[in-house]
């Protein structure tokens, strides 16, 4: 999470739906919850670090390409944070995110649905609450392409392809005048990723290569793409370990370096016959070169014969916001 960033892009965002439309060809960035693609509790709980594992239904927002390595597999998973900042009331968020395998020769696909709520107390006693919520909702295309490449006769490696397709919105009680502020927008994805061995994989994604946010000012803006790289190595069967390299696109359009992050998860299993099949534990760091703070995540899952139930926790320190939450997941198998 951009945790630093998200309280004054928040600012930001409201302040940019003043501006003029004779600025409607600026080149401003927007900020807001689509800069902020750390979310599902699996993937936090791993600090981040998700890019080459995506193997379940959180693969459709963070890496498409990681659906087409789903086979027949089909999940959805959601994830629920009622408080984003814990000095910061009223900002909530949850995603929810669908994935199946390529089962018919044409790809794998998914869809993600994402939305952050925010309530913008008063300052002066007597004023009105408003309220501000952003959304994100995204289809999502993967494919193995190595038989295209002439190598479907070798084992390995297996590359992937995929592609977001995304549809942003945000809408206020602010008014501008007698008109309501709100938003629309497109953006897209592009992604790949490489199975070099069963345990060993590598993903790239780019958000939102393109995109375009034009607000009812007649304003328009762009949503800063990022570049994300990530390694997956599994020691064993049930012992992971992930690592993710991200950029964002800084105010020159070059990318800068957000975050270092890690993290690995050990998975218990117990059998088919018990009623509690396998329980996971998780834990990951991360490092945010831009204002040099750090922070750490832990969490777990428990899985039943269907479904998993998954919490996250993260702690950040050595920033001007310190702070922590909670998120709360759920991820159905079938």
């Amino acid at each position: 999470m951009k945790k630093t960033t998200k309280l004054p892009l928040l600012a930001f965002i409201i302040a940019a739906a003043f501006v003029p439309a004779s600025n409607a060809d600026s080149s401003n960035l927007l900020g807001g919850s689509f800069t902020d693609s750390v979310i599902s509790a699996r993937a936090a709980g791993m600090g981040g670090a998700f890019t080459a594992v995506a193997d379940d239904a959180n693969a459709s927002w963070w890496n498409p390409a990681g659906m087409a390595f789903l086979g027949k597999e089909k999940s959805v998973s959601g994830t629920y944070i009622p408080q984003v900042y814990n000095d910061f009331k009223g900002l909530s968020d949850m995603l929810i995110s669908y994935a199946q395998g390529d089962t018919g020769g044409f790809g794998a696909i998914g869809g993600s649905l994402r939305y952050t709520n925010a309530q913008i107390d008063p300052d002066f006693a007597g004023d009105a609450t408003n309220k501000w919520a952003e959304y994100t909702a995204l289809l999502s295309w993967g494919m193995q392409i190595e038989k295209y490449l002439g190598m479907s006769k070798y084992n390995f490696p297996k590359i992937s392809v995929g592609v977001n397709l995304k549809y942003l919105g945000a809408s206020s009680d602010l008014t501008l005048g007698t008109q309501q502020i709100s938003a629309s927008g497109f953006s897209a994805d592009l992604a790949a990723m490489a199975a070099f061995k069963d345990n060993f994989r590598i993903g790239i994604v780019c958000k939102d290569i393109f995109s375009q946010v034009t607000w009812n000012t007649g304003t328009k803006e762009s949503v800063p793409y990022e570049l994300n790289a990530g390694l997956y190595y599994g020691i064993t069967p049930d012992f992971l370990v992930s690592f993710d390299l991200k950029t964002i696109e800084d105010s020159t359009g070059a990318p800068a370096v957000s975050d270092f992050c890690g993290g690995g998860e050990y998975n218990f299993a117990f059998g088919k016959t018990s009623q509690i099949q396998s329980i996971a534990i998780r834990a990951g760091f991360l490092y945010l070169p831009p204002d040099s703070s750090a922070g750490f995540t832990c969490g777990a899952s428990v899985a039943l014969e269907t479904f998993s139930v998954d919490y996250a926790y993260q702690q950040y320190f050595g920033s001007q916001i310190n702070q922590s939450n909670n998120r709360f997941g759920l991820t159905i198998y079938f």
